[in-house]
């Protein structure tokens, strides 16, 4: 699925939970805020799958507190090592990157 996801773009949706309760099928989701309206998922996903290394992309998403922990500790690392990590093990590939 990773790859899939990877290569093609299509990531689907994603939300952030500002508080936890129960959403069923059929019930209306809002959009409350768009903090950063010109740091869509698609320009994370071309930053981080296609232009790997784009230093000011990169530098744009490191300091997005909007962002994950997790993806902003990954693209500091790219910023710093100038490198881009091993894809194998989310891809479930021996050498792929």
């Amino acid at each position: 699925m990773a790859r899939a996801v990877q290569s093609s773009g299509r990531t689907g949706w994603y939300f952030r939970v500002k508080r936890e309760g129960v959403v069923r099928a059929g019930m209306p989701l809002s959009l409350i805020a768009r903090p950063q309206p010109l740091l869509s998922l698609a320009h994370v996903h071309q930053t981080l799958y296609v232009k790997t290394l784009d230093r000011p992309a990169l530098t744009t998403l490191a300091n997005a507190p909007e962002l994950t922990d997790s993806w902003r500790a990954l693209v500091r690392r790219r910023l710093s090592s100038g490198q881009v990590e091993s894809w194998a093990e989310r891809l479930g590939e021996d050498g792929a990157s």
